[in-house]
């Protein structure tokens, strides 16, 4: 039997749409063994069959090494959830491709990882920080195979996270989105995107707030989450240095690099908003893990 264990992701980080991504300390647990036929157990009824992304991933994952595909028994346990901007889908992918390397004898590299994830997910923004940890600005040069620059993180950096109780699903948050921008947006967010990533690696709340200030996708997708101003506006009084949403929402991430205010934050979160739920995360800087069990 073996585990594998994947961090959550916030996907954009504000200012690096499609871009930009950073693992974070909320997991999801996976263990899988060989089985005579597919048991999958530790999520809802509806998703317990071959549809199971966990379980496609893990069969395009073999017929990609020329594998044929078996059963499992397959154990769901999650922190992250579904369809808020966390990445609950990319753990779900790289499980299922680590469980294939696992159970046939293949050993992956995290660049193969990231290669094949990305061509399971679509695209390598919330892939990429799942499996190599940190914050990581991730593209695919045209014919190529993706590329990914990973950053530490600074271990000051608290990210306060409040997930609401609906969901904003990536498909709706992309319809808000112009496909064409002027050139002035353009020019706009490439500087910002180097603020944003030198401000996390060095924890300078100053610069990482200062680079916060995306005109491609956060305006139109706020409109999607009623909460977002109060939120906000509830953040930023209470001395978070800013608020991004994480990746298409619904979650929306406040960051402070002093552990008392996020601590004195949850707490006005929690009375003023208490259907939503909040954590005070830090970046992981691991990445997905396996262990045999």
């Amino acid at each position: 039997m073996i585990k594998i264990t994947v961090p959550a992701t916030s996907a954009n980080l504000g200012i690096g749409y499609d871009t930009l991504g950073m693992a974070v300390s909320l997991y999801s647990h996976f263990t899988f063994e060989r089985s005579d036929e597919l048991e999958i157990t530790g999520c809802p009824v509806e998703f317990q069959n071959e549809n199971n992304l966990v379980y496609v991933s893990f069969v395009d994952a073999l017929r990609e090494w020329g594998e044929e595909p078996f059963p499992v028994k397959l154990d769901i346990h999650t922190e992250v959830p579904v369809a808020r901007g966390l990445g609950s889908s990319s753990t779900c992918v790289v499980a299922g491709i680590m469980a294939a390397a696992a159970l046939t004898g293949h050993t992956v590299d995290r660049a193969e990882l990231v290669r094949i994830a990305t061509s399971v997910e679509g695209h390598p923004d919330n892939v990429a920080p799942a499996i190599l940890g940190g914050a990581v600005c991730s593209f695919t040069p045209e014919g190529g195979l993706p590329r990914f620059l990973r950053y530490d993180v600074s271990d000051n950096l608290r990210f306060i996270t409040i997930i609401p109780p609906y969901e904003v699903h990536t498909s709706e948050a992309r319809k808000v989105v112009p496909q064409e921008v002027p050139l002035s947006s353009a020019v706009w967010q490439m500087g910002r995107i180097a603020g944003m990533t030198r401000g996390l690696e060095t924890g300078d709340l100053a610069l990482i707030a200062d680079a916060n200030d995306d005109r491609l996708q956060e305006p139109y997708r706020r409109a999607l989450i009623p909460d977002y101003d109060a939120i906000r506006a509830t953040c930023l009084d209470g001395g978070a240095g800013t608020l991004w949403i994480s990746g298409s929402g619904s979650t929306l991430m406040a960051v402070t690099d002093d552990t008392i205010v996020a601590k004195f934050l949850q707490v006005r979160l929690h009375e003023a908003f208490p259907t939503c739920e909040n954590h005070i995360l830090t970046c992981d800087t691991e990445g997905a893990q396996i262990e045999y069990l």
